[in-house]
């Protein structure tokens, strides 16, 4: 009996954890802690920090994030976090680069990748690590794309932080028929980044370039909706269902990122380079997500010979 009960108090602890209110409440919120709006770069590299630094027998940094379950990989992992992750949470350049792990096989590369995912899951749970979206919105999008562009100058001058991307194609449908284009009155959320239920971590597996759909990554038309809506450019005709979609706010592995058919790398090279991409018969999509590959160096050294691969930034 005594699992039950751990459970019970694991649901009440969950519960515990949820928050709603509207624009307004939130506001308050990233008043009093602006952390809160950072991106996904800034999240992550916030996660590995707050695990604790030490000194390894080398004399490297030592991010005990990591060192729970990799061992003899200290300058490398210094090398990840101190030249991507530092440098990419404070909006350098380098978070306009795809992430790709390199090495051999049982190299760890996998393992960095799922410590990465269930480090978030677990660090949207804590108060330092707290993620908020707007209610209703299929790529729980960050709260301030609320705030007219406008007026974006005003409120990081008044509040030090800075606004990036614009409302999807269904939040600026839900502000005009919900809420009457109130922004102050908008539901928003907690939200916990989860890889099971599609929440801020997603996975794409490439497989075979004459079936698989762009539609996996940028999500697909409802065509059992398009005769109530009437249009193909109706957001409620949509599914915003890929995994660009719903790894918005975090984190997207690429398996075998390198094998992959070139259509599906032009949707990445908008979004890493532009915060942006394509899809359907809407304007540009914001997102906010760190993509992460994995390969091996002979993959890698085959990827770059090929001119027409150049334009891809890979860190």
């Amino acid at each position: 009996m005594d699992i039950l009960k751990r459970i019970s108090e694991h649901r009440a602890h969950e519960e515990s954890l949820r928050w709603e209110g509207t624009f307004a409440d939130y506001l308050n919120i990233v008043n009093e802690t602006p952390e809160v709006a950072g991106t996904a770069h800034s999240r992550v590299y916030n996660m590995i920090k707050s695990s604790g630094v030490g000194k390894s027998e080398e004399g490297t940094n030592e991010y005990k994030f990591f060192s729970k379950e990799l061992y003899g990989l200290d300058r490398a992992i210094e090398q990840l976090v101190e030249d991507y992750f530092h440098s990419a949470a404070k909006r350098l350049d380098v978070r306009k680069r795809i992430l790709l792990l390199m090495g051999p096989v049982s190299g760890g590369k996998s393992t960095i990748v799922t410590m990465l995912k269930e480090g978030l899951e677990q660090y949207s749970r804590t108060d330092e690590g707290a993620v908020y979206g707007i209610k209703g919105c299929p790529m729980h999008e960050e709260p301030l794309h609320l705030i007219p562009n406008e007026l974006r100058g005003d409120f990081e001058e008044e509040y030090g932080v800075k606004i990036e991307g614009n409302l999807c194609p269904s939040c600026q449908l839900m502000l005009e028929k919900e809420y009457d284009g109130k922004v102050e009155e908008v539901k928003i959320e907690r939200i916990f980044l989860s890889e099971d239920k599609r929440v801020g971590i997603g996975t794409f597996s490439p497989s075979d370039p004459k079936s698989q759909d762009i539609a996996d990554l940028t999500g697909s038309i409802d065509f059992a909706t398009i005769a109530e809506y009437g249009s193909e450019s109706d957001p409620r005709a949509y599914r915003f269902d890929g995994e660009l979609n719903k790894a918005n706010r975090g984190l997207m592995e690429f398996q075998e990122m390198l094998k992959c058919d070139e259509k599906f790398l032009w949707n990445l090279l908008s979004l890493t380079q532009e915060g942006n991409f394509k899809a359907g018969r809407f304007a540009l999509i914001s997102a906010d997500e760190l993509i992460v590959a994995h390969t091996n160096e002979s993959e890698y050294r085959s990827f770059i010979s090929n001119k027409r691969m150049k334009h891809f930034n890979l860190e």
